[in-house]
Formats: structure tokens, sequence, C-alpha cells
């Protein structure tokens, strides 16, 4: 998967958390410009870990700002295939 699909699947979970789909680029805070609640970064990483079998500390989920960074801990993530 290329970096363009992770960022759509990651926009896909976003918007399931939502109670309206938003418009998201990679730049976008998180919590500021999508509104992203504490129950909706559980879902993104509860989303991530089934499509990319990967571990992300919800702590450290807490900690990304942008999606930008939520797109690098994926790929950088080293159960990432």
């Amino acid at each position: 998967m290329d970096r363009n699909e992770i960022f759509n699947t990651i926009v896909a979970i976003i918007n399931k958390s939502l109670p309206s789909p938003v418009s998201v680029s990679l730049e976008d805070d998180l919590r500021e410009d999508i509104g992203l609640d504490s129950i909706g970064f559980v879902e993104l990483g509860t989303g991530l870990e089934e499509i990319y079998q990967i571990d992300i500390d919800d702590a450290d989920l807490e900690g990304f700002k942008t999606v930008e960074e939520v797109v690098n801990a994926v790929i950088n993530s080293p159960t990432y295939a």
C-alpha cells in the first residue's frame, strides 16, 4: 500500500467516527480542524490496528497532531508490512 492509499484509509476511519464526513488533508489538525475527540482517537487506533496489523499505543495516538503524523506512524511502524 502506498502513502496515498494509507491516507485514504485514515480519512475513511476518521469520517466513520464523525457525525458527518469532512474533507481532510495531510496538514489538518486532528482536534482543531477535524474535531476528533477521545472516542474518535480510540476508533482511529482500533481501525489502524485491524487494517494494518500494527500496534499503536493509545497515548502515542492521542499525541499525534496532524493526519500526516498518523500516516507516518503507520508507514514507520515496525509491524507494518
